[in-house]
């Protein structure tokens, strides 16, 4: 069965908008919001692939900011409006999604705080005191591929802005999500993807209505 399109998608009550699960996160609806949205995307499968920002699946234990294992449960994350945003393609080893995802190594890497504060201190030079240090990821976005992607945000937080990411970083920056226990990580993850789906659904029938 097909999807169906933004402009149907934002005729539903605003709770079912947001929690309505896209097939993918790089498939024709999530590709559609990406375009209204995002005006630095342009579909291109070389380019630009879909990415979920909150992953609850089997998330790496941490105790004092060190790795100490992973979780012995699932849980999936969703693809839902607030949780998925273009992520930029390169090869393999350099791909921005991979190094942070936790596809590689055992390092705690797939909460979206670390990415962040290696995205402020590695392509925007910002001083972040505190951070999980991971080569890999820090690598990946020094790449010069990748150096040309950050450098269509004019700073940290332009590139927050325009990636509908502001709320995400200051909630981080109160408490990293990779210190948070396992309930406390589900609820406030959950409360900033809707929080987040909300401004991108306004944004969305906006685009729609000039249109």
């Amino acid at each position: 069965m097909s999807e169906i399109s933004v402009e149907e998608l934002i005729k539903l009550k605003e709770e079912k908008v947001l929690s309505y699960v896209l097939a993918s996160d790089n498939k024709i609806l999530a590709q559609s919001i990406y375009e209204r949205l995002f005006d630095f995307y342009s579909y291109s499968p070389d380019e630009y692939s879909g990415d979920v920002i909150f992953t609850w699946k089997s998330p790496s234990l941490v105790e004092d900011g060190d790795y100490i294992g992973r979780r012995d449960f699932v849980v999936e994350n969703k693809i839902v409006i607030g949780n998925i945003f273009p992520n930029f393609k390169t090869n393999h080893k350099y791909s921005l999604n991979l190094n942070r995802n936790g596809a590689r190594g055992d390092f705690p890497h797939d909460y979206f705080d670390i990415y962040l504060d290696h995205v402020a201190k590695y392509a925007y030079g910002e001083d972040i005191a505190r951070i999980k240090e991971y080569y890999p990821l820090k690598r990946a976005i020094q790449y010069e591929k990748n150096g040309l992607y950050f450098k269509q945000f004019n700073d940290f937080d332009n590139f927050l802005e325009r990636n509908f990411f502001k709320e995400i970083w200051d909630k981080s920056q109160e408490k990293p999500f990779s210190d948070m226990n396992y309930e406390e990580f589900m609820q406030t993850t959950i409360t900033l993807m809707n929080n987040r789906g909300k401004i991108m659904l306004n944004k969305l029938k906006e685009c729609v209505d000039s249109k």
